[in-house]
């Protein structure tokens, strides 16, 4: 299967060219041409790298190659993400302390697997949750703990690998897991605990109390794969594909030699041969300063065409949104993927309308929002597919 995706070319401005180098590149490599920084600063928040950059370059050094204002404003970015993720970590000990009297096993993913993976991922990623990996059999179980310790619902609907979100009384989102979704070390079926557990990926997490660990790195890498091109390749907006080549980059070492074959493997249902080779060498070329602007295409160009046009090409973004009817990660059948999608577009929760439309003035205003969503959608699907016409995609 080829790159699912076909962007647009991109002028690879002097602003976007330096945030790709002063992300993933080498610490204090040249970059002689003149730019704006006030602009480069503006694009790394829209691709959510300016604490990342921050955290590897340091304020003075930012401050000598961009002037102090605009080297503010990247500290700034590390001062709020350290605070965020300083935050999500004492919810980890939270709910490993609660966990723990109870005998139940946790696997935690994403942003504190990165953290207890050595990576020092405070201060330099952004995060908005915990995500926590169970035994299915006894995930209500951790609910109602952390329901009866003053966590309160989201309000948004569970999802095939998740409970619904929880909002904990600190202020940030816990998400219960119940697989993998996407990563598949026994070949069908996407990872519950149990196949970590048979396989031999899982790492301890000596420093929490209770039984906690996080996956090995290889399966950190292939979840972060499969999380990134198969469930938000199509949705740039809500996840910046940018986040998914640090994270790669970083569990990988220099030149992406921890994107190993075997991870691969674990996701090639849902990411390509070609595609999953294409992030590789993308990680590589980028880790080791090469400019984009002197690629010589390739689908590594293609894929990171593709990441950045989707948060700078409107048009594109919209006509990516008709990947609702295309394959997604899931256990389920084919018909029941696109049947479970559709439903969830069409019968939307209180607080999903809260998210999409804004909060109504008075609570019939639900039912006005719920009776309007089917023309709703279909006004918006032919939007994105004169859109796509347009763009001959």
């Amino acid at each position: 299967m080829p790159i699912r995706f076909d962007p647009p070319r991109l002028t690879l401005t002097p602003e976007l060219r330096w945030m790709l180098l002063r992300a993933f590149g080498p610490v204090g490599a040249p970059f002689a041409t003149p730019f704006e920084p006030a602009a480069a600063l503006a694009l790394a928040r829209r691709f959510e790298v300016s604490a990342r950059i921050a955290a590897r370059h340091g304020r003075l050094a930012l401050a000598g190659e961009l002037g102090a204002e605009a080297a503010a404003g990247f500290a700034r970015d590390r001062v709020a993400a350290t605070a965020v993720g300083l935050r999500l970590l004492g919810m980890t000990r939270h709910l490993a302390e609660l966990a723990e009297p109870l005998g139940l096993p946790l696997v935690f993913l994403k942003f504190v697997a990165l953290e207890a993976a050595g990576l020092e991922v405070v201060g330099s990623r952004g995060a908005c949750d915990v995500d926590v990996l169970v035994p299915a059999a006894r995930a209500a179980e951790l609910e109602a703990a952390l329901l009866a310790a003053g966590c309160r619902s989201s309000g948004m609907p569970e999802a095939e690998h998740q409970l619904p979100a929880l909002q904990h009384p600190s202020g940030g989102s816990l998400e219960v897991h119940l697989l993998m979704l996407g990563v598949r070390p026994e070949g069908k079926d996407s990872a519950r605990f149990e196949a970590l557990e048979r396989q031999g990926l899982l790492q301890p997490l000596a420093e929490l109390p209770g039984r906690c660990s996080v996956p090995a790195p290889e399966a950190q890498a292939a979840h972060v794969l499969v999380h990134g091109l198969g469930q938000h390749g199509y949705w740039p907006a809500s996840y910046s594909l940018l986040k998914m080549v640090a994270d790669l980059i970083d569990l990988s070492g220099p030149g992406g030699s921890g994107l190993t074959a075997r991870a691969f493997s674990w996701v090639e249902r849902d990411v390509s041969v070609e595609e999953a080779d294409a992030v590789r060498k993308l990680c590589a070329l980028l880790a080791r300063g090469v400019d984009p602007a002197a690629w010589e295409g390739g689908p590594e160009e293609l894929l990171l065409r593709h990441i950045l046009a989707g948060r700078l090409d409107p048009a594109y973004a919209e006509a990516l949104r008709l990947g609702l009817f295309r394959p997604q990660p899931s256990d389920r059948p084919p018909g029941f993927q696109l049947l479970y999608r559709i439903r969830g577009a069409l019968f939307l929760s209180k607080a999903q309308i809260d998210a999409i439309y804004g909060r109504p003035s008075h609570p019939l205003g639900y039912l006005g929002r719920r009776l309007a969503r089917p023309f709703d959608l279909l006004v918006r699907l032919g939007r994105y597919g004169a859109r796509s016409r347009r763009l001959g995609r």
